[in-house]
């Protein structure tokens, strides 16, 4: 196997189920473009056991011949890879040529691709982007001055100052590139540095900004880590789950706040509520008691005292709920 062997071919089957008890190697069918008349027919595995992308039926692959698991120092089996398919479409999600230019339109029969639209990310320069079939993406960027047909929705001051995007479920635009939108995406995590992102908090119906901590959510120009989804979920299995912060903790809601549970239903108090209550409930208990033309105190007044004294640690300067009455 001294000369290296390369092959360009059309995928005319794979494996859609990927049973492990049936199929361990992501096995696909390929007819070659080396003697097309003759339509020779190989399998190919993944070239990268780690990293794989499985192309669909009517995709164009790049096959190299290598070594076997079966090979021995005296017997030669040899093995097709196939390395990433060719982007004949530039298209995230559909690289099949079309019906009238597919070369073996009698073997792939139906084309067994989604029929999925997908916008084609803006790329900036120097980016390192990933993009799924489905409109999710990977996208290892940087601030750019740069002018490009669609602007990335982060803004910074330092040109090169990296970030890390990861985007899923995108509107689709066939007019024009699209980028992430924190706003709009179905979910996406970023990882800034000294970005701004335009994310908003609350809805679009009511929204809930920050106003006491400066600068706000969208001004904020320091490393982020921003996640969002119409749900999320963190959980701890075995052990304490930690939000640690030495500024200050929100708790950033239009809708209610429940600790317990979902049906938690006790509510909180408002302390300084229950402290105008109290002082005038203990003001009224140090008043002269009069009954008919009499008048007395209690006999003690100790505990009224101590009360008055222990009431001014009621409220607590670490620990603040909004006021919300029903």
């Amino acid at each position: 196997m001294n000369n290296v062997q390369f092959h360009i071919g059309e995928v005319v089957a794979n494996n859609t189920t990927y049973d492990y008890s049936v199929e361990k190697n992501f096995e696909i069918r390929v007819i070659t473009y080396s003697d097309f008349y003759n339509r020779e027919e190989l399998r190919a595995i993944p070239y990268d056991s780690n990293v794989k992308k499985i192309p669909a039926i009517g995709e164009h692959v790049l096959l190299v011949c290598g070594l076997s698991q079966e090979n021995t120092k005296d017997s030669i089996y040899p093995q097709w890879y196939y390395l990433s398919s060719f982007s004949i479409n530039s298209d995230p999600n559909d690289n099949k040529l079309s019906e009238y230019t597919k070369l073996h339109s009698d073997i792939t029969g139906s084309i067994n691709l989604t029929s999925k639209q997908v916008s084609w990310l803006q790329p900036f320069s120097g980016d390192l982007t990933f993009e799924g079939r489905f409109g999710q993406s990977l996208r290892f960027s940087s601030t750019t001055k740069q002018t490009y047909s669609t602007l990335p929705t982060w803004t910074g001051q330092v040109e090169g100052d990296p970030i890390i995007v990861l985007s899923n479920g995108r509107k689709f635009d066939q007019s024009k590139y699209v980028v992430e939108n924190v706003n709009e995406d179905a979910s996406s995590l970023y990882l800034t540095s000294t970005q701004k992102i335009p994310i908003l908090l609350g809805d679009k119906n009511n929204r809930n900004p920050l106003s006491c901590y400066a600068p706000n959510e969208s001004s904020y120009e320091r490393s982020q880590f921003i996640g969002v989804a119409d749900r999320i979920i963190l959980k701890a299995k075995s052990d304490i789950a930690v939000i640690d912060s030495p500024r200050g903790i929100v708790l950033n809601t239009t809708g209610e706040v429940k600790i317990g549970n979902d049906e938690a239903n006790i509510s909180l108090v408002h302390g300084d509520v229950l402290l105008n209550i109290l002082q005038k409930i203990l003001n009224q208990l140090s008043q002269p008691i009069q009954c008919g033309s009499a008048q007395g105190t209690f006999i003690s007044r100790t505990n009224l005292a101590a009360a008055q004294n222990e009431l001014q640690n009621l409220l607590n300067s670490k620990y603040f709920i909004t006021k919300d009455t029903y």
